[in-house]
């Protein structure tokens, strides 16, 4: 075993976004190139994962897919835990007995495997690794007809044809026959800064050929590092389910979207069954000797996809739970360094063509997968219906309200789509429900130059529980008690059409407020089209997925380049030139400076 503990290169970039495909003046936050992951040691081949979650393809000799990122929550079994966002519970129930694991410590981000003249190789990446000591991971091998239907040394997993399984840890790496017999084997280099074990297998010690069906899953290692830890009923299993926390190989066309919050109810239900057959990859030996290439892959539908963040937040590892009561702490709870999103491409995407983006912000103690997972019927008329991109950001945890840590992660996953996809710079349509109703005022009054519509659900016209103007509390300190008030600077959507819809009895966001909300528009003489409905109230409202009106008044149009006339104001300490936040401006005003803030 060999241990790295190289520095992250700071000033390695990916390729930035076309810049065509992003309205003029956006936030330097939405232009800057990305930063590139470190490439571990002891992997010889190059780094093009796909950034599509539950996707793999061919690059110069290996094989490389990308897992779902926070998706470690293995069987059902005791006490359904709720990962931070409290309206958002995994369907596993497992949780890390160690500290150390920082509530994510055998999450699998990237699996490899590759081959070269002399040896293959077995790559696992982990989104978070804190003590290397933590994860340990498993490949279950086919390789020929015949085997068995049980994982060696993994109790209650099964899947069909096991000739051998490879077990990796920071410890070693150990083949296994059918009867558990352990043999250690080639050469493991241990990556700190890369977070991932990387294992070198010359061939004489294990040929490979022909094509194989392989599957890989993770857990916590024993003390030896070769094998698992079991899981204790303290920790959510029943004692009957595997010690498995994540199963890799997994298809983002196998995760159900309905009620699947953090994209693992198919993994949790095989691991209840204690059977991953579905689960698996076919290395093709010599399409890897042959170095063959093929695209990365960009399917359409819902999916989840990853980016690199240009910020550390803490030391950049683990998830955290929130400090406050309520409504959270307002600060981030997903600290890694890779952050998922969540995208919707319509079946009519064409590359050649550029195509309308949609923002659907999600709300107080939900993540990036609110709307598939609740609200399918809004995300088929405002995306497929529409033939809109859309996208919701996990903003690093349940309650950023769009500021700070959160609002960067708006910006960086706006310049990730650019650089995936063809947008249409002029048909940007911003939107969410409660929260992200908040921030649809926030950023959409902030920008109002770069969106053509705004759409508002539920959603508080202050940072907070208001009832009008000087009754109620922000939803937290910081900027929500000095910034979190939307109302002074509804004036600077005379050019940005707002569509508002509330519901009577809403025990959240009380009517009184959005009522006042709108007289201020009307006084504004600002566009904007108000919908109420009699007896719904904010849970309701939320569940029942009739936004047809909603997603009709998103329409088709083009935000306003040139106008005659603005009005403008902001606040100034929300200008974080440091993260590259910068909201003074709009249209032909550029960079105004308060005489007074």
């Amino acid at each position: 075993m060999t241990l790295a503990e190289a520095p992250e290169p700071p000033d390695q970039t990916a390729a930035g976004p076309d810049l065509s495909d992003l309205p003029d003046r956006v936030p330097p936050a939405a232009t800057a190139a990305e930063p590139a992951l470190p490439i571990p040691s002891g992997w010889p081949f190059a780094d093009a994962f796909p950034r599509t979650s539950g996707t793999s393809r061919l690059t110069s000799g290996a094989l490389e897919y990308s897992d779902f990122l926070y998706d470690d929550h293995g069987a059902r079994g005791v006490n359904r835990s709720f990962p931070v966002a409290g309206l958002a519970p995994s369907d596993g129930t497992y949780e890390y007995a160690s500290a150390d694991a920082r509530k994510n410590g055998a999450d699998i981000f990237r699996v490899g495997i590759g081959r070269d003249g002399d040896a293959s190789y077995w790559r696992v990446d982990w989104t978070t690794l804190v003590n290397p000591d933590i994860p340990v991971a498993e490949f279950a091998i086919d390789s020929a007809p015949g085997g068995s239907d049980t994982w060696p040394g993994l109790s209650g997993l099964k899947s069909p044809g096991i000739d051998q399984a490879l077990v990796v840890s920071s410890k070693g790496a150990w083949l296994l026959d059918s009867a558990s017999a352990k043999t250690p084997v080639g050469t493991v280099t241990v990556d700190t800064a890369a977070r991932s074990f990387v294992v070198r297998i010359p061939s004489a010690d294990l040929p490979v050929g022909g094509a194989w069906t392989v599957r890989v899953a993770s857990g916590q290692a024993n003390p030896a590092g070769d094998g698992f830890a079991p899981v204790d009923t303290d920790h959510g299993s029943t004692g009957l389910t595997p010690p498995v926390f994540n199963v890799g190989f997994r298809g983002y066309h196998q995760e159900p979207e309905k009620d699947n919050y953090w994209m693992e109810d198919a993994q949790a239900q095989a691991l209840t069954l204690g059977d991953v057959s579905q689960f698996s990859a076919v290395v093709d030996w010599a399409a890897l000797a042959a170095g063959t290439e093929t695209p990365e892959p960009l399917p359409t539908g819902y999916l989840n996809r990853w980016y690199a963040s240009s910020i550390v937040v803490g030391d950049g590892q683990g998830v955290v739970a929130d400090g406050g009561q309520g409504t959270g702490d307002l600060k981030p709870n997903f600290l890694g360094r890779v952050q998922p999103y969540a995208v919707y491409v319509p079946t009519t995407y064409d590359p050649a063509t550029p195509t309308k983006l949609t923002w659907l912000l999600h709300s107080l103690s939900e993540q990036h997968n609110q709307y598939f997972a609740l609200a399918p019927n809004w995300v088929q008329q405002s995306c497929e219906d529409r033939g809109s991109i859309c996208a919701t950001t996990l903003g690093r945890g349940p309650d950023g309200w769009y500021f700070d840590e959160a609002e960067l992660d708006f910006w960086e996953v706006w310049n990730r789509l650019a650089s995936a996809f063809t947008l249409d710079p002029e048909k940007t349509v911003i939107s969410g429900y409660s929260m992200g109703g908040w921030g649809t005022y926030k950023l959409g009054l902030a920008n109002p130059d770069l969106f053509a519509k705004a759409v508002v659900l539920a959603g508080p016209p202050g940072c907070g529980l208001r009832f009008a103007q000087g009754y109620g509390g922000a939803g937290g300190p910081g900027r929500c008690t000095t910034d979190g008030n939307s109302t002074p600077f509804l004036g600077n959507a005379l050019w940005l059409p707002y569509y508002i819809a509330h519901g009577t009895d809403d025990e959240l966001v009380p009517v009184t407020s959005v009522l006042e909300q709108v007289n201020e528009f009307k006084k504004t003489g600002n566009r904007f089209r108000f919908e109420l409905y009699p007896g719904m109230d904010h849970l309701a409202y939320g569940a029942a997925d009739h936004y047809a009106s909603a997603a009709a008044h998103m329409g088709n149009g083009s935000r306003v380049r040139n106008p005659g006339q603005v009005v403008l104001g902001w606040y100034p300490h929300l200008d974080r030139p440091e993260w590259g936040l910068t909201e003074m401006g709009a249209y032909w005003v550029h960079q105004p400076t308060a005489r007074t803030s």
